[in-house]
């Protein structure tokens, strides 16, 4: 048997659900660029282990 969920724990799932929808809504373009910036973040981590394949590289773009 689960136990009930306590007051903070809801609270932090009620706070994740509405951080997912606001995300849900950006444009496209910010989006696109959250992406990017999450991969450029990545990028050392997977060049530190291997060679990185020329698909494996963030997109260079301009706004």
């Amino acid at each position: 048997m689960t136990e009930p969920l306590s007051e903070a724990m809801r609270a932090l799932l009620a706070r994740k659900r509405e951080w997912h929808r606001a995300q849900a809504r950006l444009p496209l373009r910010e989006k696109v660029r959250i992406l990017l910036e999450l991969q450029r973040q990545d990028l050392p981590l997977l060049a530190a282990r291997r060679p990185l394949e020329p698909w494996e590289r963030p997109w260079e773009i301009t706004p």
